[in-house]
């Protein structure tokens, strides 16, 4: 097809600038990733080794020319960050939950063994009932599965002596080769807590355990207060009531969080590009950017992600539609067609340039279209209206085998130039045209004339 094309250009420049917008992206993860691994505890030096390492590689792609290849491991090594990330977040969250429910359980069975041992008649140490007390109110004390065991023993030897006298004692002895007094973990499965029935509790932990650990502990005081006025509520439907709301309550807060944080994360890539690319023409924009956090507001998040999106989206448009102009008259210039100063200015400004070829006077080829989505319309154009008519078939087929050195001058360079339309040769007549310039000569001549 030799006629009039609609064509689409891929620059070596635009090419290159979405990779580094991937290594962008990848800095970015890798910071969080690493950053959030390390607070949490569970980041080891040969983890991080290994993971630099995998970005470094990844970096060299660019520098080795493997767009391709670079455009499709970023990605894959981006999710594999936040999926780490997140799966280091739950082990500790788990961990840090499973830590609650057994301080519960021990607050528990201390305050059951305490009532106990009050109401047992030999009593019991007063240092004793004191660490157990404390235990009960859920302070955090030394081997306080020791200060247990003592407590429990002390409570065996009084129901022994109260329940068996000395001769019954005497008689056990003798009738049993070994001790089958309980222990203490049999003690306390006889004795179940309400942890272990309450599954709400577990929910409760386990949300209260996320706020603490991934947005600290004033996020989590308002639940915790709550989470104790219900567990002193002494009638159990009001009690249930209190906890119902909570785990909603912490659920809908753990969704709210986890939609901020992802929010801010696509601000805080979204606003490195816009830095990197043109920072001093959106400073306000960068620095409401900046002083974003987890905590920010969702809707403010989302209104400066379109904000980000829309400013890089025209950063990009702009950079990448210069580089398909450059492109196309260079290669233009190299097939012998006039390039002069200032074509490239005039075609972003009018949409369209005619360049004229000196080995076929009387004729060109006009480039038209905005460049910002790589779509431009690309056809010969007759110069003369004098010119034989006859030649014009000539012309288009000419050009047809220049537009096809034309894709491979720019394949040699890393881009690429596509047809999505075209029309035959002859389908259409020859477009008469005038050379950029010349427009603004006839009109003075003219001018001068009347």
């Amino acid at each position: 097809m030799s006629g009039p094309k609609v064509v689409r250009i891929v620059t070596r420049e635009e090419i290159i600038a979405l990779c580094e917008g991937h290594l962008r992206r990848l800095e970015q993860a890798l910071a969080r990733w690493e950053a959030q691994a390390a607070r949490l505890g569970e980041l080891s030096k040969e983890e991080r080794s290994a993971t630099c390492a995998r970005a470094e590689r990844l970096r060299a792609l660019l520098g080795q020319e493997q767009f391709a290849e670079l455009q499709k491991a970023v990605p894959i090594e981006i999710e594999y960050l936040r999926r780490d990330q997140h799966e280091r977040e739950e082990r500790a969250v788990v961990r840090a939950a499973e830590h609650r429910q057994r301080d519960r359980r021990q607050r528990e069975n201390a305050a059951t063994l305490l009532a106990a041992l009050r109401a047992a008649p030999a009593g019991a140490a007063p240092d004793l009932l004191q660490d157990i007390a404390r235990l009960a109110e859920g302070a955090d004390l030394a081997h306080a599965q020791q200060i247990l065991a003592r407590g429990f023993s002390q409570l065996a030897k009084a129901s022994a002596a109260d329940t068996l006298s000395e001769r019954q004692r005497e008689l056990a002895r003798q009738l049993r080769e070994e001790p089958c007094e309980p222990t203490l973990a049999q003690w306390i499965a006889t004795h179940p807590s309400q942890t272990d029935r309450d599954a709400r509790l577990q929910r409760i932990d386990r949300h209260i355990a996320e706020l603490q650990l991934l947005q600290g502990e004033p996020a989590a005081m308002p639940f915790l207060q709550r989470l104790a006025r219900a567990e002193a509520q002494e009638q159990a439907q009001q009690r249930n009531l209190l906890l119902d709301s909570l785990v909603i309550e912490l659920s809908e807060a753990a969704r709210d969080f986890q939609q901020r944080r992802e929010l801010l994360v696509q601000v805080q890539d979204l606003a490195s590009e816009v830095q990197t690319l043109a920072a001093a023409d959106h400073v306000e924009l960068l620095r409401q950017a900046a002083e974003c956090n987890e905590h920010s507001d969702l809707a403010m998040l989302q209104t400066l992600k379109t904000e980000c999106e829309a400013a890089l989206t025209a950063l990009l448009q702009a950079q990448a539609a210069q580089a398909r102009r450059q492109a196309m008259l260079e290669g233009l210039a190299r097939l012998g067609y006039e390039v002069r100063e200032g074509m490239a200015t005039a075609w972003a400004e009018s949409g369209k340039v005619v360049l004229r070829k000196s080995a076929t006077p009387g004729y060109g080829v006009e480039v038209g279209g905005k460049a910002d989505n790589g779509r431009l319309q690309v056809r010969a154009v007759a110069l003369d209206p004098q010119r034989d008519k006859g030649r014009d078939r000539d012309i288009e087929t000419i050009w047809c085998n220049e537009f096809q050195r034309l894709q491979a001058l720019l394949k040699d360079s890393g881009g690429e130039l596509l047809i999505e339309r075209a029309l035959g040769v002859g389908e259409v007549p020859l477009k008469e045209a005038t050379v950029m310039g010349e427009e603004r000569e006839a009109a003075s001549l003219q001018q001068r004339t009347l």
